[in-house]
């Protein structure tokens, strides 16, 4: 039935809201108490939530809480490494449960009970963990959330792959680890099911559920599947247009060719790209303690876009974004164009205030050594910055090794801002003189300062000489030699010339400092030093403590061949080289990897869950042979993204229904092994598009800069109160984001955290996001364009078909008839109670609650 709790509860509160406006400009109570139907909201959303509470409370634990307990816990408290201080282990689910000898470490629901939040709010100087150092106050609020929400933990066993007692940072022994051996070369094994599959890819699936003894869901209606690949694809539903073109296509490659079309649009890259925007950590500003504004960031960001769009391959495609500046090149065009695309390295977070130079440095190339780990390796190699990596075949050795790269590529400049030089992300001009305009550029707000004290001068002396004072006019010439016109000076020039002369003077130095010149085109460009060096192991992480100097290279796990760096240069061509390279470099972990991306965004959940952490810490592959082969796939292909997606998208796997069945849900409930597709929510940014979209206000138009309007300190108050902007009618991969202050929609329904990598979005449901939904202008604004479509296009047609029109508009769904009929009569009784209001556009108001309730249904926002 349409409408359904939740949905009642938005029709409900939308209408009482809407009439109780009326009423109170007519001094008269409202019928019903708004207040109660937001309750009932909430509620509804807490039931919608506790029913995804186990997917969503494994996302979370994989994103936020297995990496911190690895990194902060596990050296003490370990079934692996055979350390359990205070009987205590914290790398399973029971370990914590039973406890150590001070009893359960957690109390699932009751943090201020749990004796591990206890300790990591170090109050109690008897309990105090970790012991040399108090967790920072972001990760003690994601134990606390994570209590919170009930401790939700996946392992049910220690982790595999070590002997206790031995060294986990071995890099000979860690070869043993699946992540780092050969691609299988099985053959496609033989399934029972001969009809089901459709694919190599379905083979691999149907074997894994033939085992469970479970089966296959039915295809999803075509409908439904048509909606799922435009949303997964290009980020957009279809419009009734493309539906019904779809649909009305009954050829045996009717899906085939709509694949093939959405590869090809231009959505596909603002979609795709945006994915690759999350691990690339892209945000329009640098956060942390100064959050000044990145103004060219957008260049890199839109040459991610053209790049997917493009197919550029994926071998290329780092290789640019790690040592573009350094690549050869036939053009101008081309040099910037790879330029940008080493913006990459830029992009990161700083400390810019009160940390030393040297550390700064080496926060700088932490920073990008740990994104490049887990973007492209899925390996934490951050971890073993301080020590050997308590987990993974990562020695500190290695870290530094591959540090000294880094350490050797300059990302920051001085710059002037704000009256003084500072350390800024690094700029370069672009085009045939950009170095020249880019000079120009900050030489003279480098010598701004002196220029309007030579102003300020210039009219001093102006005025002596205006009032005749000699005497003062020619000692102060003398201090101030440069604020005089050369024939101001001259004593022998009548009076009025040598006025003539200073004013004309001033005129300049007015015009100058009015109006600068303009920015250059210009890009975040990294470059090598001036004298590439090796790195010296850093003694427990500080800076300033050298131990043994280490010469660049790469991770010995994969490889022991020696590495060869030119003279002069830093090692990133050659890191960059390495990465894909499959006969002595890290070329087979990374095509898993990025298999394993590609597969999550499609599917819904990795082959590997833990999509960044592909170590120890992290979970084995569901399915290792169907990893191994898209793995296989992606090279084979020339490291064609676009070719693995096609390859997924028109798998039966794929195009499953997402159904619920009882018995195979009892028997796989987190639906691991795929018998059936999984339900996913928009991501943020497709619920705005979609709306926009069904209000017909969307403008696909590629953009620029979005936030151009914006000061240098981007989350400064007063003239930028308008920094969190969405009010542009663009796509949302073009909206600005702040670091540390995201627009309201992205940061309630769950949006990547622009301060690190992001493989995997949180997915999250909790009340807030239904009152967004109810209360946003924008939503609002979506929902009366929409009514407004609907009813200027379907003048004089039967309401019947306007709700069919909207619902194609919105759901691209027919309404059943008993929701038809349901919609009917709610118009009606709601259009009745306006009919004594003086309201001219009741049509619109009451058309728009029926639009705002269909954008908050999870008919909407979920991608079935």
């Amino acid at each position: 039935m349409f409408l359904a709790l939740r949905e009642q509860a938005v029709f409900l509160l939308y209408r009482q809201a809407f009439l109780g406006t009326i009423h109170a400009m007519k001094k008269v109570r409202p019928p019903i108490l708004v207040t109660w139907l937001i309750c009932l909201l909430t509620a509804v959303f807490t039931m919608d939530s506790a029913r995804s509470a186990t997917a969503d409370g494994v996302e979370y634990f994989e994103k936020h809480i297995r990496p911190l307990l690895a990194k902060h816990c596990y050296s003490c408290h370990s079934s692996r490494t055979g350390k359990r201080e205070g009987g205590l282990v914290l790398d399973t689910r029971a370990g914590w449960t039973v406890g150590g000898d001070s009893g359960p470490a957690i109390m699932p629901e009751n943090v201020d009970a749990s004796l591990l939040i206890q300790a990591v709010r170090y109050k109690d100087p008897a309990r105090q963990m970790p012991p040399d150092r108090a967790l920072p106050q972001k990760a003690i609020a994601l134990l606390e959330h994570w209590v919170q929400m009930g401790a939700p933990d996946p392992r049910d066993k220690p982790m595999e792959d070590i002997t206790p007692n031995t060294d986990p940072s071995d890099p000979i022994a860690g070869r043993e680890h699946w992540a780092f051996q050969l691609l299988s070369q099985e053959t496609l094994p033989a399934v029972k099911t001969i009809d089901s599959p459709k694919s190599a890819i379905d083979t691999f699936i149907l074997l894994q559920l033939e085992k469970a003894n479970l089966q296959p869901a039915a295809d999803a209606d075509r409908r439904t599947l048509v909606r799922r690949a435009y949303l997964q694809l290009t980020g957009l539903p279809p419009t009734p247009q493309q539906l019904t073109a779809f649909l009305e296509d009954d050829g045996p490659d009717a899906f085939e060719k709509l694949v093939d079309q959405l590869l090809d649009s231009p959505r596909f890259g603002e979609r795709w790209g945006r994915h690759w925007l999350d691990l690339a950590r892209y945000a329009d500003s640098n956060g942390l303690d100064e959050n000044f504004l990145f103004r060219e960031a957008w260049r890199y960001r839109n040459w991610v876009i053209d790049a997917v769009n493009a197919d550029v391959p994926f071998d290329r495609f780092l290789l640019e974004q790690i040592a573009g500046d350094l690549l050869p090149h036939d053009s101008i065009e081309q040099r910037d164009r790879q330029r940008i695309a080493a913006g990459f390295l830029v992009m990161g977070p700083k400390v810019l205030l009160g940390n030393d130079p040297k550390e700064r440095r080496m926060d700088v190339a932490d920073e990008q050594l740990d994104t490049i780990g887990r973007a492209v390796l899925g390996q934490t190699l951050g971890c073993a910055r301080c020590h050997n990596h308590k987990f993974d075949p990562v020695p500190t050795a290695d870290y530094y090794a591959l540090a000294g790269i880094f350490t050797s590529t300059q990302v920051m400049q001085r710059r002037y801002m704000l009256g003084q030089q500072r350390g800024m992300e690094r700029l370069v001009g672009l085009g045939a003189d950009g170095d020249k305009s880019n000079d120009a550029y900050e030489k003279y707000w480098r010598e701004r300062p002196k220029l309007t004290e030579k102003q300020k001068h210039a009219k001093s002396a102006l005025e002596l000489l205006e009032k005749g004072d000699t005497a003062a006019f020619d000692e102060f010439v003398a201090k101030h030699k440069d604020a005089v016109a050369e024939a101001a000076a001259d004593t022998k020039q009548p009076t009025e010339q040598r006025v003539a002369a200073q004013k004309t003077l001033v005129a300049e130095l007015d015009a100058a400092v009015a109006k600068p010149p303009a920015i250059p085109p210009r890009a975040m460009i990294p470059s090598d030093e001036d004298k590439p060096a090796d790195e010296s192991i850093r003694l427990a992480g500080q800076f300033n403590r050298l131990g043994k100097q280490v010469p660049r290279g790469f991770l010995s796990v994969v490889s022991d061949a020696a590495v060869e760096i030119p003279e002069g240069q830093s090692g990133r061509l050659e890191l960059a080289r390495w990465l894909t390279d499959l006969d002595t470099g890290a070329g087979r972990l990374t095509a898993r990897v990025l298999a394993n991306r590609v597969w999550h965004h499609l599917i819904g959940r990795g082959i590997v869950r833990t999509v960044d952490n592909f170590g120890r810490t992290g979970e084995a592959p569901s399915h290792p042979e169907l990893l191994d082969h898209l793995a296989a796939a992606v090279i084979d292909s020339g490291w064609s993204m676009k070719s693995l997606v096609r390859k997924i998208v028109l798998t039966r796997t794929f195009a499953m229904s997402s159904l619920h069945d009882e018995a195979s849900h009892a028997v796989d409930p987190e639906n691991r092994l795929l018998w059936r597709a999984h339900r996913r929510r928009l991501t943020p940014e497709a619920l705005r598009d979609s709306m926009l979209l069904a209000a017909g206000t969307l403008d696909v138009t590629p953009l620029d800069s979005t936030v151009s309007y914006l000061g240098d300190q981007a989350t400064a108050v007063g003239e930028n109160k308008n920094r969190r902007r969405t009010d542009f009618p663009c796509r949302s991969v073009y909206l600005p984001v702040i670091r540390n202050d995201l627009p309201e929609l992205f940061d309630v329904f769950d949006f990547a955290d622009p301060h690190a990598a992001t493989g995997m979005r949180p997915q999250t449901m909790v009340a807030t996001q239904g009152l967004f939904m109810l209360n946003d202008a924008q939503v609002m604004n979506a929902a009366q364009a929409t009514a407004r479509r609907v009813l200027d296009n379907e003048s004089g047609v039967a309401p019947t078909a306007k709700i069919d029109r909207l619902f194609e508009l919105v759901l691209n769904e027919i309404p059943t008839t008993e929701e038809r009929d349901e919609l009917l009569r709610f118009i009606s009784e709601t259009r009745k109670s306006l009919n004594d209001d003086d309201n001219a556009d009741a049509d619109t108001q009451v058309w728009s609650m029926v639009c705002h309730a269909l954008f908050a249904s999870s008919r909407f926002q979920i991608v079935e």
